[in-house]
């Protein structure tokens, strides 16, 4: 009997969940954070719609764009109700496309919204209350 190891809380949840099929959320998956970006193109997409629904530390889903003739390793950023902001910029999309192709999960998140007329912004999206949305910055991180 010396040789057998204690069951733990955790274990005997993990085999209970098993045995009965429910999803089994893991305690020690971990979030690697790997870049801070902005979202290019906001300017090719209308924003009013998501103005006042977007806001920091919101989820964003990233999705690998194949066939883009721009970027064959384009990534879209979308939020979760499918409404498409823009993409990822081309240079940093070589390691990050490759990951996802790779079966990698990719988390996004807000990580600011620039609100006004900063005449260093990236891009610029006019919207009806007169607020002009210039940068949204996103964080990513691997899901591991």
């Amino acid at each position: 009997m010396k040789d057998l190891l204690p069951l733990s809380a955790l274990t005997q949840q993990l085999m209970q969940r098993s045995l009965q099929k429910t999803a089994i959320e893991l305690p020690f998956a971990k979030t690697i954070f790997l870049l801070e970006t902005h979202i290019a193109g906001l300017g090719y997409y209308d924003l009013k719609q998501v103005t006042d629904t977007v806001q920091v530390h919101d989820a964003l889903q990233l999705r690998r764009e194949a066939g883009n003739t721009y970027d064959e390793l384009a990534i879209e950023v979308l939020t979760l109700s499918q409404c498409k902001l823009g993409y990822l910029p081309k240079h940093r999309n070589p390691i990050l496309a490759r990951l996802m192709d790779a079966g990698k999960a990719l988390l996004a998140e807000v990580a600011s919204i620039q609100r006004g007329d900063d005449s260093l912004a990236y891009y610029r999206q006019e919207q009806s209350e007169g607020t002009t949305i210039t940068d949204i910055r996103l964080k990513i991180s691997l899901q591991d």
